[in-house]
């Protein structure tokens, strides 16, 4: 089995729960979730988001409509932890 998530970081806990609230209004579902330590260790949360919702994510940005540090994709495969970081 394959699992997928693209997972938003953030410099400060302020600027993730920002986040969240623009990406809600932008109708892309959320969960916040611990930053994976594989990660980084500057901001204790981060946010989990569907592959599916990654490009508009990154459109999101462009248009300064939304801001995070970086956005990474986890693939777990048989345990292991893949982890791409791809803005």
């Amino acid at each position: 089995m394959i699992e997928k998530f693209g997972i938003l970081t953030f410099d400060s806990t302020h600027h993730a729960i920002k986040a969240e609230n623009d990406l809600i209004r932008e109708g892309i579902q959320t969960k916040t979730i611990p930053t994976p330590r594989d990660i980084t260790l500057s901001c204790g949360i981060a946010i989990r988001i569907s592959p599916d919702d990654i490009e508009r994510i990154k459109e999101l940005l462009e248009e300064g409509k939304l801001t995070y540090k970086e956005l990474h994709l986890l693939t777990i495969e048989d345990g292991k932890r893949i982890l791409d970081k791809l803005v």
